[in-house]
């Protein structure tokens, strides 16, 4: 049974993840799995976590609302309804209908449409419930939302309550009777039928009162009134008390029936609770994935990471947006064993730190991460953090103390599935020693297959890289003109304290600042020096690579653009051969029966020469028709790559764009310029054209959506290509591709965009939401392209 160090825990902050899912939680059940989430070890089980997870975000964001709702513990009243004897009271038994009302509803929305197959994780968690429809009927139709039992409980209690109704109607009219009956006294005012022990009484003056007239219940406080139940009343009061216990008893038997039915369901009752914790846990990781637009990473089945575009999850939900939280990529596998980060304080090695271990940590728990989905994280059966201050007053550890501790039973425990994270290795003692100390580790780390990554000030480890091909440095970018931190972190070279500098702005006097500078040694000094220097070049070729990746990027969408317009054009020609071939055959068919009839006229009519003559033109009228179709189904070819040369203008007949002759490629491929974007195509798909324009100068390219509207040439495609580009590329050419479509009249397109993190496609759905001419948008089917595809209806 593997388990992760409960101080590590603690450190890298998994503890707050857990409670922020549990708040996230509808209920006791989902809350107390929340905060029972932890690491799980096998692969299979936390693929299926993440799986629940990325489809309940989608369940959340695109389907109708799942029918989750608050509910309370009833768990106690569970185990109550299984004592014999004893029943539920009304309101208990309504708290238990609603729990089992909200369950039915959540089966039923499992088996609805076809979520079975879109969301197949999340129905397999709603197909263990167990509706229990006839329980939920029955006290619905007993108890009011009042908490009172009806009188459509049972036929017996409707019938006692209106003889109830009928005695005590009776009997307030008796009484009303003899009190119309009696002599009134000057001042009297207290003629009012009330009840007292359950009885019915009027009021009689102590000295008007005989006890023959009846039974005395109650008197006044003065002593001046006695509350008197007329002997003419008691049959009447006896018949009301009697039916009022059989009220009494049949709502007793009623509730205990009910609680029966309760009781012998407990066990799956039991069991759908626990049912609802888990779908409810599922709800909450979703809603918090979506609150750090979290996504599933790969889960490989041993220790290894390597995380694209990863940011940490607890500054994300607490600024509310991804935007100011920086992203880092690092990879740590058997080849790139270690990372050591250098660079100056304040500068974000500790939160880079908690980054790469609650990743970890948040992965193998099933939790999705705030990261690119192309990246991996790996089992680690140990992870092991070494984090800020570990004094400890209370057990008379020093700083160095409390790190050294943590750190020798890491060494002690590591292998070639370890994690070890550790913040500001070797400090808190004489730097020579600390550093030396810091080596060791380090490499007795590696020499064990330990993954590490770990923070210094030590210039001695900044070396280690040179010699060890498995340790790469790395450092958080500064800025030296402001003295301040970008957060970004750079793999390959280490970075500079500045601690010289950063005191100098924070108010330290130039003369002292220039003396510490100067006992710096040369060595230092020179370490510097060059670290600041590659880091200058490192930002010039950052800068033209960036350049060439946006031309590699902008090549790629034209060479996709190409492609699929590429396979609409195919699919166009090949509908149009085969209607053309059907038109052919349908006039042969035409022509072979005309044949025919005139056979038939040429023999009834003996062959006269005018009729021979006439019957000869009407054959070559139809053999000339048949021959044009044929000849319009036939592609225009170019028959040899040898009769053009560079230089020749050339219409691409799939395109319907003309372009120029750049380069033969053999006698059956030619390379041609269309605009600014380069094609090699079939001599056979081209046609060279006579005479070339007046204007030998090159067009500049369009728009894609103009170059796509020129593609299709008479026929709007209802499909847009938007995967690659940026949001406000998309968003910019979405808007065109819209005006088109409300103009062709088309009811629906089809928006490409891919699956990548969801940013786009998010983006998108929202636009779509607001644009006036959409009707409704849905996630694509799985033959329509699944979620990299969005497809949206157009109004009326």
């Amino acid at each position: 049974m593997h388990e992760i160090d409960a101080h590590s825990l603690k450190v890298l902050e998994f503890s707050k993840v857990r409670e922020i899912i549990a708040g996230l939680t509808l209920s006791p059940y989902g809350k107390r799995y929340a905060q029972e989430l932890s690491p799980r070890f096998d692969r299979s089980e936390i693929e299926t976590l993440l799986l629940q997870s990325a489809q309940m975000r989608d369940i959340i964001r695109f389907e109708e609302a799942m029918p989750l709702e608050r509910i309370e513990d009833i768990r106690e009243l569970i185990d109550k309804s299984r004592v014999d004897g004893i029943h539920l009271e009304p309101k208990s038994l309504l708290q238990v209908k609603t729990t089992l009302d909200i369950i039915n509803s959540l089966h039923t929305y499992g088996k609805s449409g076809d979520r079975s197959e879109r969301f197949p994780d999340i129905v397999a968690i709603l197909s263990r419930f167990h509706p229990r429809r006839e329980i939920t009927k029955a006290i619905g139709k007993a108890i009011d939302q009042a908490g009172d039992v009806v009188n459509s409980a049972s036929k017996t209690l409707a019938r006692i309550r209106r003889e109830l109704g009928e005695a005590e109607s009776r009997l307030k009219q008796h009484l009303a009777k003899i009190l119309g009956s009696r002599q009134k006294h000057s001042g009297w005012q207290d003629d009012v039928i009330t009840v007292r022990d359950g009885r019915y009484v009027i009021p009689f003056l102590t000295g008007d009162f005989k006890a023959s007239e009846g039974i005395v219940h109650d008197k006044s406080n003065s002593g001046s009134t006695l509350f008197v139940e007329p002997s003419s009343a008691i049959p009447i009061n006896n018949k009301l008390r009697q039916l009022q216990q059989d009220e009494k008893l049949e709502i007793d038997r009623i509730l205990r029936e009910l609680t029966s039915m309760v009781g012998e369901a407990a066990d799956d009752i039991i069991a759908d609770l626990n049912t609802f914790g888990h779908i409810d846990l599922a709800h909450a990781r979703g809603t918090f994935a979506l609150k750090i637009d979290a996504a599933s990473p790969q889960i490989a089945d041993k220790g290894e990471l390597n995380l694209l575009e990863a940011r940490h999850p607890l500054l994300i939900y607490a600024a509310e947006s991804t935007e100011n939280v920086i992203p880092l990529s690092i990879q740590l596998n058997a080849d790139n064993q270690g990372i050591l980060v250098t660079g100056p304080n304040t500068g974000g090695k500790t939160v880079a730190l908690k980054a790469i271990g609650l990743l970890a940590l948040m992965a193998m728990s099933g939790i999705e991460i705030p990261a690119d989905h192309k990246s991996t994280i790996g089992i680690y059966r140990k992870i092991y953090a070494d984090i800020g201050d570990e004094q400890s007053l209370e057990l008379s550890l020093s700083t160095f103390s409390s790190h050294i501790r943590n750190i020798i039973a890491a060494v002690n425990d590591a292998d070639d599935n370890t994690l070890a994270l550790f913040d500001e290795i070797g400090a808190g003692t004489d730097p020579k020693e600390g550093a030396a100390l810091a080596e060791i580790i380090v490499l007795t780390l590696l020499e064990r297959g330990c993954n590490l990554v770990a923070t210094t000030h030590y210039s001695q480890l900044k070396t280690l890289p040179l010699e060890l091909p498995g340790l790469i440095n790395a450092s958080l970018e500064f800025d030296r003109e402001d003295l301040q931190p970008t957060f970004k972190l750079k793999l390959g070279i280490p970075g500079a304290s500045y601690a010289i500098d950063i005191a100098r702005r924070l108010g330290l006097p130039d003369v002292m600042a220039d003396r510490a500078a100067r006992l710096l040694g040369s060595d230092e000094r020179s370490l510097d020096n060059l670290i600041e220097k590659l880091d200058t070049d490192l930002k010039n070729l950052h800068g033209g690579r960036q350049e060439l990746d946006d031309r590699i990027v902008r090549a790629k969408k034209l060479e996709e653009f190409y492609r699929v317009q590429n396979e609409v054009l195919d699919n166009k020609e090949k509908e149009l051969t085969r209607k053309f071939a059907d038109k052919y055959d349908a006039q042969l068919a035409e022509a072979r029966l005309e044949i025919d009839r005139l056979v038939k006229e040429l023999r009834e009519s003996q062959a006269s020469p005018d009729k021979v003559k006439e019957t000869h033109q009407r054959l070559e009228n139809h053999t000339k028709k048949a021959a044009g179709i044929r000849k319009s189904a036939t592609p225009k070819k170019v028959a040899d790559g040898r009769v053009l040369s560079k230089g020749d203008r050339v219409r691409i007949d799939k395109l319907g764009a003309e372009g120029e002759v750049v380069e033969m490629i053999g006698n059956k491929k030619v390379k041609v310029i269309i605009g600014s974007a380069y094609m090699v195509v079939d001599t056979i798909d081209i046609t060279r054209k006579e005479t070339p324009p007046p204007d030998k100068k090159r067009k500049r390219p369009g728009k894609v959506g103009k170059v796509k509207a020129a593609a299709a040439e008479g026929g709007f495609n209802p499909e847009i290509m938007l995967r690659g580009m940026t949001v406000d590329e998309a968003l910019e050419n979405l808007d065109k591709f819209l005006d088109d479509a409300v103009i062709a009249g088309v009811g629906q397109i089809y928006i490409v965009h891919g699956k990548g993190t969801g940013t786009l496609r998010r983006h998108l759905s929202s636009y779509l939401k607001s644009h006036r001419s959409i009707d409704s948008i849905r996630i694509g089917d799985w033959n329509e392209g699944g979620h990299g595809v969005t497809i949206a209806r157009l109004k009326n």
